[in-house]
């Protein structure tokens, strides 16, 4: 019997422990971290691929709209604004214009001790010939204008982590052009003139949350979502004149359009009209870690 009454109470004890184990009760406690933007405060974000970090980002993300400023060459410098405590706007800017510009005349042979050791056959980057050119002229210029503006929308200033969702609308303009006019001894002229004009659209929808550290105003936060991408041109349109001396004397000129670019039916085709466009949507394009440093007007 007693036995019976001790083995009773050690299976009662074991339930009561078991029942302590598996319920809990809130504590409500306040935990103050850092020093959250206000209506009117600003930030410089930084930020970088996720894959970046991981060793194995990859730009052939064909959705893909823009990575982050992680302070290289060519990243988009982002902003942003807090309009209210809890709507902020997004501001991203790119612009990029490089243009090389080459002139020149051909040495003339009387300056030689040996007329017969001047040289002058050689051949442009772009496949148009030099030889015996007498004046050279060729230009290069690559321009491109990045602009993405956005929005953010943060929930409760309660929550230990500040989670967003917001919204990035990406504009992109390029403008390729280049200038090869080569005068020759004989006569001949050769002049011809490529441009190439691309425009990006993108739309990307983000969720993301910042962490932030201390009582500092700097927080690290992640990002990611969905993307959406629509490309127009990339095609290349080519102006060509030249100038023949001898039996075939004549002036001719053409203009047709060429596609070299990846992807294309074929790169060694012209064509009298062509038209190009592309569009591609997929998640989790451009997954950021960023860095928000804050400050006031």
């Amino acid at each position: 019997m007693k036995k019976s009454i001790a083995l009773l109470a050690m299976a009662f004890g074991v339930s009561s422990a078991f029942a302590q184990l598996s319920t809990r009760e809130n504590d409500d406690n306040v935990i103050k971290y850092g020093a959250r933007p206000k209506a009117g405060d600003m930030s410089f974000v930084l930020g970088t691929s996720f894959g970046a970090i991981a060793g194995n980002d990859s730009t052939s993300g064909m959705a893909k709209l823009f990575t982050g400023n992680s302070l290289r060459s060519g990243d988009i410098l982002t902003y942003k604004y807090y309009h209210t405590d809890d709507i902020a706007i997004r501001f991203g800017v790119r612009l990029q214009n490089k243009n090389v510009a080459f002139k020149g005349s051909a040495l003339d042979s009387a300056s030689y001790y040996n007329p017969n050791t001047v040289t002058t056959n050689t051949t442009m980057p772009n496949g148009v010939s030099m030889n015996n050119f007498s004046e050279v002229k060729a230009k290069t210029v690559e321009r491109m204008w990045e602009i993405v503006p956005g929005v953010e929308k943060h929930f409760l200033s309660s929550n230990i982590f500040d989670a967003y969702v917001g919204a990035d609308l990406y504009l992109g303009f390029g403008a390729d052009k280049s200038i090869s006019n080569v005068d020759y001894r004989n006569g001949n002229k050769t002049y011809i003139t490529r441009k190439t004009p691309t425009t990006n659209v993108g739309l990307g929808v983000v969720t993301g949350f910042n962490v932030f550290l201390a009582h500092l105003p700097v927080s690290i936060g992640l990002e990611y979502g969905w993307n959406a991408k629509w490309t127009f041109g990339g095609v290349t349109k080519v102006n060509e004149e030249r100038v023949v001396t001898g039996s075939t004397a004549g002036t001719y000129s053409v203009k047709y359009t060429e596609d070299s670019s990846a992807g294309s039916i074929s790169s060694n085709a012209n064509y009298s009209k062509l038209s190009k466009r592309e569009f591609n949507a997929d998640s989790n394009q451009d997954v950021r870690l960023l860095l928000n440093i804050y400050f006031g007007k």
